[in-house]
């Protein structure tokens, strides 16, 4: 029994310690130094998506769908982190930038192609309507941008991963 707990435990510890809540334990993700560390099945692939992280400083990282198809391989991530890269009582000093990102890998994990999508922003004025509505193949988010006067919906379709994100907008309705 105690060695049943301390596997839960350990295996608890593990996941929080690289920040992700993937389901597929063949892969790991961390941010660091301007992009992600992706591990699969032992062997750490460094993606440079710098340019499509809008936290000043990186706070969670989710793989959020991985897959491969046609010899291809696609990830969606999702990035979140801080406004500003130390916290405080000013403008957006609490605040919270979030990303998709969704990737298409070659064989060797070469970038071929990156779409990102900021969901949530303190700075931007994008704010998250909802939850993810998040089932075992698809990934269904409504965002406002008030900058913009915008609605976003934005869905995911993992048994469809070359056709990346599907995004609808439409003009925001006044009150």
């Amino acid at each position: 029994m105690k060695t049943a707990i301390f596997i839960i435990v350990l295996c608890f510890a593990a996941n929080s310690a690289f920040a992700q809540k993937s389901n597929d334990p063949s892969y790991k993700i961390r941010a660091r130094n301007g992009g992600v560390s992706v591990t699969f099945k032992g062997k750490a692939h460094w993606l440079n998506v710098s340019g499509q992280i809008d936290a000043a400083k990186v706070t969670e990282t989710e793989l959020m769908f991985a897959n491969q198809k046609d010899g291809f391989r696609y990830l969606v991530i999702d990035i979140s982190g801080w406004s500003r890269e130390k916290q405080n009582d000013r403008q957006c000093g609490a605040g919270v930038e979030s990303n998709l990102i969704w990737l298409k890998l070659d064989s060797a994990w070469k970038i071929l192609d990156v779409k990102a999508v900021r969901y949530q922003s303190c700075r931007s004025g994008i704010d998250l309507n909802d939850s993810f509505k998040s089932t075992k193949n698809s990934l269904n988010i409504e965002f406002d941008n008030f900058r913009d006067d915008v609605k976003t919906k934005l869905s995911y379709n993992a048994d469809e991963p070359e056709k990346g994100f599907q995004i609808e907008e439409t003009k925001l309705k006044e009150n």
